[in-house]
């Protein structure tokens, strides 16, 4: 259920990109304790503040944070801590602000206390609270699974929690509410977040990835990630928030921020620091254009996804009935209007395009097959010159929207005039060529997208040439690669098959024919003819791991083959001898 209107303020929408600026966030934080300086200097071009469950920093940084413009927030984890050690640190630290409460104590592996016992401690936060001047985080909840029971009540909601906190604790300082949450999905985020509003302060989300169920993917936590983060930024209700962690173990559920290296971002951590986005309802856009569906001024019930439309980035997700988006446009003169829509929809459902208000026109949208199936759709539409609100209305929902854009022509979509064939090789050679040709009779620039759709994991594509891709590091099987194509309106896409086959799974072995030693080989591969064997027209080349032919040989039966000018690697001896195909791997040193 979606029950949350934000109006945006801001500048602009910034996105992971090489050499791309980063924005620092005033909100945005980690929960990780084990940070070094390299880290920290990292971290701190988008982050503003971190806490590690401590009430003092980690050695590592203890000393030069500050230098950095981070913002250590201490936290007394339970009812027993350091309390020299706490105050200590607010002594040497002034301008230090924050103190966080307890670490979900409605769970009985984490701090383990009843709300009733929680306020009956608060005290101890109050009193060093007023001695620096501070400002108190609440009690950090969280659904549990091992929870607290307290007078014969289990406080499985965090709700219930803070509300019998709240009653037992009617004169306590408490700034703000403290949340944690794993959920996998930003729609499902806005609604818990929603529901703490209630006690009237503003959020700290003190712990967020997404880990509440299996089979999560990097692909999976970049979405909710830039969602989540969507959403934090622009909620007035959110004040700050930290991803849950930093930890550079690289393994599932791939949430880290920080790889092995000191100092070095994980592709998750790059984007936390560089996605931004910020919403301007006083800005609006000179058309023609293309404008990114997240780059709206104001919306209603949806929420922000990554996509797998070509060209990466995000779309708007989570679109039901009677949501919303508008866009703010300034129109240079009076004229007609291409309006295009990039729109993946799992069902037939509609738009209707509002401007400034009045409607304007209503486009049809047939299912494209999936949510992440995407297809551009047009409606011509007349606009006045001057500063137009479009709202784009839906009484169904049912579809996503990776981007709109308003163009004074009608576009051309390209068209594929070739592809490589689907096509078989055979270990060793692990590696193929893919071409393909379009043509754009408007002009547009191409961009194209290689894809593995099915088959092993294993796999690399690189482009090699302005239309050519080699597809590398193959193994046993058969894959399907899709080639996508854009103009940047529309697009094209074909599959090709590639079959990696091992010969001497489907040959016959050349041991079977001949002696081959020794092997490894160093100078010189011996051939011994095997006695018995009524064979003729006999052929033997040698192919290295790209398929190439690097020696040959006719009428060959015994002897010796030089080998000094073949470089160290694995070969494949093939063997043509009485119409019959045999295979051997060789190893060169």
């Amino acid at each position: 259920m979606k029950t949350i209107l934000l109006t945006m303020l801001g500048a602009a929408l910034m996105m992971v990109g090489a050499g791309q600026e980063i924005k620092k966030s005033p909100k945005k934080g980690i929960a990780y304790g084990h940070l070094k300086e390299a880290d920290m200097q990292v971290l701190s071009q988008g982050l503003s503040w971190w806490y590690n469950w401590y009430v003092q920093p980690e050695p590592g940084v203890s000393g030069v944070f500050e230098n950095y413009q981070m913002d250590f927030v201490p936290m007394i984890w339970g009812g027993t801590f350091d309390e020299s050690a706490i105050r200590a640190f607010y002594q040497s630290h002034p301008n230090a602000r924050y103190l966080l409460g307890f670490n979900e104590p409605n769970f009985t592996t984490q701090s383990n206390m009843g709300p009733k016992k929680a306020a009956s401690l608060w005290y101890k936060l109050e009193n060093i609270a007023r001695d620096y001047g501070l400002k108190i985080v609440g009690p950090a909840v969280n659904w549990c699974d091992k929870c607290i029971t307290e007078d014969g009540i289990t406080y499985t909601s965090p709700y219930q929690y803070l509300d019998t906190f709240f009653n037992a604790c009617k004169n306590c300082q408490v700034d703000y509410i403290a949340v944690h949450n794993y959920m996998c999905y930003s729609g499902a985020l806005a609604d818990y977040l929603e529901k703490f509003k209630k006690y009237g302060k503003k959020i700290w989300l003190t712990e967020f990835a997404c880990w509440d169920q299996s089979n999560i993917t990097l692909d999976m936590q970049k979405s909710y990630m830039m969602g989540a983060i969507d959403l934090l930024e622009n909620d007035t209700m959110i004040f700050r928030y930290s991803w849950f962690a930093g930890s550079r173990n690289g393994g599932y559920p791939y949430l880290n921020l920080l790889d092995y290296e000191e100092g070095k971002l994980t592709e998750l951590g790059r984007l936390y620091l560089s996605f931004y986005p910020l919403h301007d309802t006083s800005f609006y856009k000179t058309i023609p254009a293309i404008i990114e569906a997240e780059n709206y001024a104001q919306m209603y019930g949806v929420a922000l996804e990554g996509t797998k439309d070509i060209g990466g980035g995000a779309n708007i997700g989570w679109i039901d009935a009677n949501d919303w988006l508008s866009y703010n446009i300034e129109v240079p003169s009076d004229t007609l209007y291409y309006l295009y829509f990039r729109i993946a929809a799992n069902t037939n459902t509609s738009i209707i395009i509002l401007d400034n208000n009045n409607v304007v026109d209503t486009l049809g949208v047939t299912s494209t097959g999936g949510w992440q199936n995407w297809k551009t759709f047009m409606l011509p539409i007349p606009l006045s010159s001057g500063k137009h609100i479009i709202k784009l209305f839906t009484p169904k929902g049912g579809f996503n929207i990776n981007w709109i854009a308003f163009s004074l022509k009608e576009n051309t979509p390209p068209v594929l005039t070739s592809i490589s064939s689907s096509d078989t090789i055979y270990l060793p050679t692990n590696s193929i060529v893919l071409n393909c040709e379009v043509t754009d009779l408007d002009g547009d620039s191409i961009v194209y997208q290689w894809e593995k759709i099915s088959g092993p994991s294993n796999y690399s594509i690189n482009q090699t040439a302005p239309n050519a891709w080699t597809i590398s590091n193959l193994v046993k099987g058969k894959y399907t690669f899709k080639l996508t194509a854009s103009d940047g309106w529309e697009t094209i896409s074909a599959n090709v098959n590639v079959t990696v086959i091992d010969p001497l799974e489907v040959t016959l072995k050349a041991t079977d024919l001949f002696d081959l030693y020794p092997i490894p080989v160093n100078d010189v591969l011996y051939v011994r003819w095997k006695q018995g064997n009524n064979i003729s027209s006999i052929k033997m080349s040698i192919f290295d791991i790209t398929g190439k032919e690097v020696k040959s040989f006719k009428n060959i039966t015994s002897g010796c083959i030089p080998m000094t000018d073949i470089k160290a690697g694995t070969y494949l001896v093939k063997i043509i001898a009485s119409g019959q195909t045999y295979h051997q791997y060789i190893v060169k040193n």
